[in-house]
Parts: structure tokens; C-alpha cells; sequence
């Protein structure tokens, strides 16, 4: 049990994850979207005053994005004379856990396909996806989404984060920023010792602050979740995600797994693939339309959009 006590009460799942995970079949995800991998614009002609070649540079975008490589932590390069580049980081985060273990005496929620059934149908696609995921340049940090809500994204993040970090393969952070619907806590079963929403209007003013994540050793899993019981915005405040993306890149993480709000209805989406390495988009067969998918790339940054996610109703 959860050092800071028992999360008793779940709040109500919605009918995408709930149908999904219990629905004979379900889900099966399959990338339909052409996948691309992130790459940093690197300069092999760099010459300093006197004409002499310096070592490679990255050159970093104008508007002072991170150039991302193979989903490590990011760097500021500064070119100097052939000895090399003399990299600088800015400190790590300090990263407080409050060990969480899932309750014995409570059946497990149905959207923990990779806990429940590992060995299942449903538990393989989840691993293909994670398979295609890494084949793209090993995206740090990802957005998963959908068009409307009831699609399944939050089942597809989740079992995505389980199969990312499975056998401790690697380090990986589960974040939720949809605030006006948290179900994370009521999926694993605790009460957040200090709410995501919370620490990200605390890290907009004080950014070396410490973070406090609940850590789940029987899924080898990092968890950033919303209190549903705590008072918090409606919206995500876009300068303090990206504040807190900056901060946790650092945190030695291979991959952070972002649930976040559908994309229709709110430019939440958008705000917070600007602090991601790419999007994925989640729809459901049969409930999805053609049309519904068509928009929702359109409301997406094409060059953030990984791939497509369809989940078998």
C-alpha cells in the first residue's frame, strides 16, 4: 500500500478504457500513420575566424528548442577549435518517491492489460507499439491523445508506459495533464502525495524545486498523476508544462509517457506537443470516423505526429 495511505474510492472511468479492456478481442493497436524520426540538424563546415575547422555543432533552432538524439538527455553544445565541443547540462532535478505497491485485497482496474494479462493478444500489440516507438529515434518524451474523449488514449498511454519500462528495460515517467478528468490515481489505486497540477503551478515560479512521483516497483514504473480529489484549473498552463518537460528530461528518464486531454474542443494538445518530441494519436474502431481523424492530424503539428493508434472496439 501507498506510504501516504489508501486511495479507497476510485473515481468513475470513462467508457473508452473500461470497454477496452474488457471487451473479448481488445484492444489491438495498430500504427496506420507513417512513423519519422527525430533528428537534431547537425553542421560538419564550421570554421572559426582563422578558416580552421571546429568539431561538429549542433544547431539549435532559433527559437531555442532542444535538438533531441536518440531520446537522451539534452545538452547546449559549444563549438570550440578542433579539441573538440565542451558540453554544459544544467543540474538534474532532485526527484523525491513515495513507494506505491497495487493492493492485494482489490482486483486491479481492466485498463492494466500489460499487469493483468501479460501473456495475452492484447498485451503483444501493446509490445509492437513500443517496437515501432523505438524505431523511430527513441522519442523522449510523448504525447499520447485522441480526437474526442472515450477513444482509449488513456488505456494506450498507460499500457504503452507498462510495456516501455517492462522487466526495467528502462526508466520511464507516466504524466497526466488531462485535469478536468484524472483517472490515473483510481487506475493504480492512490492518493497523489503531491498533485501533478499542483507542482506544475509550484515549478512555473520555482523551477529547481524538487518533485515528488510515486514509484510502483511491481511495474518498474515512475507515475506523475492529478489529484481528482484537489482543486486544480481547468487547462493546462502551457509555459509550466514546458518548464516541467525541461526539468524532467533531466531526471535521467529514457521515456515520458504524457496521458493528455482529447484534441478536439480546447488547443491544449497543441500547447503541449510544443515541449514534446511527437504525438500519438489514439482512435477507435467503428466510434472514430475518417473524417474525426483527418481533422484531428490537421490540429496536430504534422512533423510531432508519430503515428496513428487503432484500437479494436
Amino acid at each position: 500500500m501507498t506510504k501516504r495511505g489508501k486511495f479507497g474510492q476510485r473515481p468513475g472511468a470513462p467508457d473508452d478504457d473500461l470497454d477496452v479492456a474488457t471487451r473479448a478481442g481488445a484492444p489491438l493497436p495498430l500504427v496506420t500513420h507513417p512513423m519519422a524520426a527525430v533528428r537534431p540538424d547537425f553542421r560538419a563546415d564550421a570554421r572559426d575566424e582563422g578558416g580552421r575547422a571546429l568539431a561538429h555543432t549542433i544547431a539549435l533552432p532559433p527559437d531555442g528548442a532542444r535538438a533531441i538524439e536518440a531520446g537522451r538527455p539534452t545538452m547546449a553544445m559549444q563549438p570550440v577549435s578542433a579539441g573538440g565541443v565542451v558540453p554544459t547540462r544544467e543540474p538534474a532535478p532532485e526527484i523525491g518517491l513515495t513507494q506505491h505497491h497495487l493492493p492485494d485485497d482489490a482486483t486491479p482496474d481492466p485498463r492494466l492489460i500489460l499487469h493483468l494479462a501479460p501473456d495475452s493478444e492484447r498485451a503483444a500489440h501493446f509490445r509492437v507499439l513500443r517496437h515501432h516507438l523505438l524505431e523511430v529515434g527513441r522519442p523522449q518524451v510523448v504525447v499520447v491523445t485522441s480526437p474526442k474523449p472515450g477513444e482509449g488514449k488513456t488505456t494506450t498511454a498507460v499500457n504503452l508506459a507498462l510495456a516501455l519500462a517492462e522487466c526495467g528495460r528502462a526508466k520511464v515517467l507516466l504524466v497526466e495533464t488531462h485535469l478536468r478528468r484524472p483517472q490515473l490515481a483510481g487506475i493504480f489505486r492512490f492518493v497523489p502525495p503531491w498533485c501533478f497540477a499542483e507542482q506544475l503551478a509550484a515549478h512555473r515560479h520555482q523551477p529547481l524545486l524538487p518533485w515528488g512521483l510515486v514509484d510502483i516497483p511491481q511495474l518498474w514504473l515512475h507515475v506523475a498523476a492529478v489529484n481528482p480529489r484537489a482543486e486544480q484549473a481547468q487547462l493546462v498552463d502551457a509555459p509550466a508544462f514546458a518548464i516541467a518537460m525541461e526539468r524532467l528530461r533531466l531526471g535521467g528518464y529514457d521515456h515520458i509517457v504524457i496521458d493528455a486531454p482529447p484534441v478536439f474542443g480546447t488547443a491544449e494538445v497543441n500547447l503541449l506537443q510544443d515541449a514534446a518530441d511527437g504525438v500519438i494519436l489514439v482512435a477507435r474502431g467503428r466510434k472514430t470516423t475518417a473524417r474525426e481523424i483527418s481533422r484531428a492530424v490537421e490540429q496536430i503539428t504534422t512533423a510531432k505526429l508519430l503515428g496513428t493508434v487503432l484500437l479494436e472496439s
